[in-house]
């Protein structure tokens, strides 16, 4: 049992978990799943091996061709219920990938009826989420049989005329040896026939005397070394006496032994010649001088790709690409060249050899291209998203260690950048992970566009990235480069006929200052991050000390926030709308209060934004809408009631349902309830999101769009959905007479819903002048404080009995 490691793979150290650098409320994945989910065919010949102390301990997962190499397709294998030619592999091999941090070879061989079968495998050091454990992730070479058998053949001597295999006691000492496999000189030897000497046992065919016992002094030999030469005398059944030469060479449970009278050289090679002419492996032998080939076998010209006098016109060097890597014992690792051009990768075996007293190098290889190419797709995957080919965060802790170690050294101070893109989520959970995906791979190349070779830019998870900027910077040049990331990834994206737009939020950390250690760093750029996401998205934010005391109050905000709703700590405020025209109260709009019961009335600014993160508004959403439908039923005449969606509801598909069951509830009329949306719900034109306003229409509720003209493309909207109500946006309302800009803004979206029969309200209505200018332009509805402020549920009757039914402030 052999196990070593690659130079020329270079895995990851042990991987360190990051749960508590991860930003609130993300959902990453196990890393386990995103890697297997990733191999596609080569999963069938992979398993995950878990640890405990850095030993193997389980399967816990196994492709359907490993699960039959180990004779066991139960869903959590215990090592120990395994054999011992099966566990011990996996455990050393397990245990050495562990320690080096870096892929591991081995071989593992099994005798089942007398037939040796060797296989290679390939283990992989991967870190797993949510636990301290370390698993391995192995890879079974299902072809690697003729590498070994060829191994046993040059390892022991020029010619494999005995295969044999142990016999062991219940101790494990050897005790006898089964010929598994001999040639026509070895049954010459004994005096038998081949076919009656295969499948015995040593020790039945030769004799046993107390002075000769050659099953004994093999055993001997093999316990002290994997390699032996002797001679020794061997009476035959015929009286006839041989004096033979004994080359043994062993590789755990498998013997290869040669046989040689020693005056029988040319028999030697007469089956020598038999061997070499029909192995199915590339064989050659060469001149050890020159290089030149001397014989080849059809094997070999199959593999180059010459015919026979081509290839033998050619030396070795000819057919020989780049210097020799050693691998282990007598075999080496090369490239070879075919005659098409193309290189492949071998296995190579050479041994001296005298042929009809010239001295000749056996050579054979064993091609191994694919399973170094599959070994290298493993190591890749370890340390690489499988989407957008960024490195993951493996990687990424990788080259954080090493900045740190240059940090140390005193090569200056460098930079962490953690990202997430702003409205990916809703993109994502509208238009599909198609789109999604698409939108990620797009992201991460702008990204990539944005810095040097030598600065790593990877994919930690979901929407969120980091950048390790591996060069010293100014905190200047660091704050611009955040500049020009926003502006990148702020350009429209075209996918798949959607025009996407997004934003990013972006947390700064210096090294050093802001941390002494991986961990520290990563986590106060994340809370940097989380402060950039809090301020409204799109900008970033530098770490500060004290944002760590600023997002504990703002994690506290968030459970106070999940306890709300059951204590009864919302309330509804209304703000009137009214008819133009008639100067009359003609509805009035659900305002969200909460009243804490220790901070007091907490700013809708301050916990809105927080419940549409964290998914509460959808529970939230729904009492709105239930407690307005209820309040507004007691109300006289034909008044309305609008209500808000946000576009985190639309996700919700029971939307539909609760609205219903809202009215029904509250025996309110259809069309006096007023649904207001904003741009997100209809991001794109998302057909689903289409379809649930249409069959909100269809129950009679009228539907309006809130904040009209803020948006990229407000006017294709009115083109997706007949809205009934468009509301003017306060930006500007509050300038409406003094900007000329904002004032021909109002004329155009109040010309343009005249034109197409919609209503419009203007929002924000403060003074009298505003007034005027809105009425003189059109504008059918309005809302501000220059008529009232938002009132409680218990001074509607009051404000309608006051003024009559009529706004007389405003007239």
């Amino acid at each position: 049992m052999l196990v070593r490691t690659s130079p020329a793979l270079r895995p990851a150290p042990l991987a360190q978990l990051w749960f508590d650098s991860r930003r609130p409320g993300g959902d990453l994945p196990t890393y386990e799943g995103v890697v297997l989910g990733r191999l596609g065919r080569l999963a069938d010949c992979c398993a995950l091996i878990s640890t405990d102390e850095g030993r193997a301990r389980s399967v816990i997962w196994a492709g359907p061709d490993f699960a039959a190499w180990l004779h066991d397709e139960r869903p959590e294998l215990q090592l120990v219920d395994l054999s011992d030619e099966t566990r011990e592999p996996i455990e050393n091999l397990v245990q050495t990938s562990l320690g080096t941090g870096e892929p591991a070879f081995a071989q593992s061989h099994r005798i089942a009826d007398g037939i040796v079968m060797t296989h290679r495998l390939t283990g992989v050091p991967l870190a797993r989420e949510r636990t301290d454990d370390r698993v391995v992730l192995l890879h079974l070479d299902l072809d690697a049989q003729r590498t070994e058998l060829a191994r046993a053949l040059f390892g022991a001597t020029e010619l494999g005329m005995l295969a044999l295999t142990n016999l062991r006691d219940s101790v494990g000492a050897v005790v006898d040896f089964k010929i598994v496999a001999l040639n026509d000189g070895a049954a010459r030897m004994f005096g038998l026939p081949a076919a009656a000497l295969q499948w015995r046992r040593l020790g039945e065919v030769i004799p046993q005397r107390p002075s000769l016992d050659p099953v004994r002094r093999l055993a001997e030999a093999m316990s002290v070394s994997d390699r032996a030469t002797y001679e020794m005398s061997y009476p035959r059944s015929d009286g006839t006496v041989l004096h033979l030469k004994v080359e043994a060479g062993s590789m755990g449970d498998l013997v290869a032994l040669t046989v040689t009278d020693v005056g029988d050289i040319k028999q030697r090679e007469a089956s020598f010649r038999l061997l070499f002419d029909h192995n199915p492996m590339p064989m050659w032998l060469t001149d050890p001088e020159s290089g030149t080939f001397a014989a080849v076998n059809e094997a070999a010209l199959d593999h180059f790709g010459h015919d026979r006098p081509s290839l033998l016109s050619l030396c070795l060097a000819d057919v020989s690409v780049g210097e020799a890597g050693s691998v282990h014992g007598d075999a080496t690792l090369r490239q070879q060249r075919r005659a098409d051009g193309s290189l492949i990768e071998v296995t190579l075996f050479e041994r001296p050899m005298v042929i009809e007293g010239r001295a000749l190098q056996l050579g054979a290889a064993v091609d191994v291209t694919e399973s170094r190419r599959n070994a290298a797709r493993i190591a890749h995957m370890a340390h690489h998203d499988a989407l957008t080919g960024l490195p993951n965060r493996i990687r990424f802790s990788e080259r954080l260690t090493e900045a740190f170690d240059r940090h140390r050294r005193g090569h200056g101070s460098f930079f962490l950048l953690c990202l997430d893109l702003d409205k990916f989520k809703i993109i994502n959970d509208t238009l599909g992970h198609p789109v999604g995906d698409a939108l990620l791979c797009e992201a991460a190349t702008r990204l990539g566009g944005c810095f040097r070779e030598e600065d790593c830019v990877a994919r930690l998870g979901g929407d969120e990235f980091a950048v390790l900027v591996a060069r010293p910077a100014r905190p200047e040049l660091i704050r611009a480069l955040a500049d020009r990331i926003i502006g990148e990834i702020g350009r429209c994206f075209s996918i798949s006929g959607h025009d996407c737009h997004i934003g990013t939020s972006i947390g700064i950390a210096c090294m050093g200052q802001d941390g002494e250690n991986p961990e520290t760093l990563l986590r106060n750029a994340d809370l940097a991050l989380y402060r950039a996401k809090s301020m409204g998205g799109n900008t970033f934010s530098c770490f500060k000390p004290e944002m760590d005391a600023w997002v504990q109050a703002r994690r506290k905000r968030e459970n106070d926030l999940r306890e709300a709703l059951a204590r009864g700590e919302f309330t509804l405020a209304y703000q009137p709308q009214i008819d133009a025209a008639a100067n009359r109260i003609c509805g009035f709009e659900a305002l969200l209060r909460w009243n804490h019961p220790i901070d007091g009335p907490v700013p809708p600014t301050d916990f809105i934004p927080l419940a549409e993160e964290t998914g509460l508004i959808n529970p939230i959403g729904a009492w709105v809408l239930r407690q307005a439908c209820v309040e507004a039923a007691g109300w006289p005449g034909r008044l309305r009631i609008a209500v808000n969606l946000s576009p985190i509801q639309f996700r919700n598909r029971d939307l539909v349902g609760s609205v219903q069951s809202a009215l029904r509830n509250s025996g309110l009329p259809p069309e006096r309830l007023e649904l207001e949306i904003t741009e997100g719900v209809l991001l794109a034109d998302n057909e689903a999101n289409l379809a649930t306003l249409h069959e909100l229409r269809a129950l009679g509720v009228r539907i309006a769009m809130d904040d009209f003209g803020t948006g990229y493309s407000s006017l294709s909207y009115l083109r997706a959905f007949p809205f009934d109500k468009i509301k003017i946006d306060r930006s500007f309302v509050s300038q409406v007479g003094e900007s000329l800009h904002c004032t021909a803004i109002v004329r155009a979206v109040t010309g343009l819903a005249a034109s197409l029969g919609i209503v419009t309200t203007a929002e924000g209505v403060e003074t009298a002048a505003q007034l005027a200018h809105l009425r003189a332009e059109g504008c059918n509805e309005m809302q501000g404080f220059l008529f009232s402020r938002p009132i409680g549920a218990s001074q509607v009757l009051d404000l309608l009995s006051r003024n009559g039914q009529e706004a007389e402030a405003a007239a």
